[in-house]
């Protein structure tokens, strides 16, 4: 089976055969992004895909013509209120990111306590999770390579002059109430400022779990001893199809 993790700059890629990774990869939105994924699809028609994703309406659909072109089997793993016994905060579940959503189900997985998921990319993506599986919220935060332009075209629906840094809000149920932005401020400092803030919420021996692609800047600043994930979203991703009985071989 094929994995794709499309987030809002890159598309990641994993290729299994049963229980085995056998390849894997990743290629940034450029101008012949499509053209690219084309060629590497050309020998791997064969399997089944499983894709989550946070592309705009014009990228997923472009991705989806060209997963039917190749006559692919393609199926999307989406947020849900609840599911692997995690349980969303969100006010309506499915606008949390489907790769959020599934690094809460991959560290549900992983930790028997209390945790913070971090997944350091385009954005820096903050989320509480208690040990019952109940998610508490979180925040959504500029990356440390992200420009202000960049990051206002991943949310060009909404009014990001309204949604200030603040670590007196509580951890956000919605993608407006997440979002924290301030660019006179280090995004690693507010990361740090809410997760101090926010720990008081969590039992005193949580956990922090991290991921992306910046996990060594973010590590290399944080007070506390992390557990480094790298393929948290997979992880994620393999747990729920295996939940669900879906092909996982080619």
């Amino acid at each position: 089976m094929i994995l794709f993790d499309c987030g809002n700059t890159a598309l990641k890629w994993q290729c299994w055969e049963a229980d085995s990774l056998s390849c894997s990869g990743g290629l940034h939105y450029g101008s012949n992004w499509l053209e690219s994924l084309g060629r590497l699809l050309v020998p791997l028609q064969a399997h089944s895909v499983y894709l989550t994703s946070v592309l705009n309406t014009e990228r997923q659909q472009a991705l989806e013509a060209l997963l039917s072109e190749k006559q692919m089997t393609w199926q999307r793993l989406q947020s849900s209120a609840s599911d692997l016994g995690v349980s969303s905060a969100y006010d309506e579940p499915q606008t949390l990111g489907d790769d959020r959503w599934m690094t809460l189900l991959a560290a549900h997985a992983l930790v028997s306590q209390d945790c913070m998921v971090i997944d350091a990319g385009s954005a820096i993506t903050l989320d509480l999770l208690r040990a019952d599986g109940q998610h508490l919220g979180g925040a959504i935060i500029p990356g440390t390579r992200t420009s202000r332009d960049h990051f206002r075209e991943i949310f060009s629906y909404l009014d990001l002059s309204e949604l200030q840094a603040d670590a007196s809000r509580p951890p956000g149920c919605s993608t407006p109430a997440a979002i924290h932005i301030d660019y006179n401020r280090d995004s690693i400092a507010i990361l740090i400022e809410l997760m101090q803030r926010w720990q008081s919420l969590l039992d005193v021996n949580y956990q922090v779990l991290l991921a992306g692609g910046d996990a060594d800047r973010v590590e290399a600043r944080l007070p506390t001893a992390v557990r480094r994930v790298p393929d948290l979203v997979f992880t994620g991703m393999r747990c729920l199809i295996k939940s669900r009985g879906l092909q996982v071989q080619q």
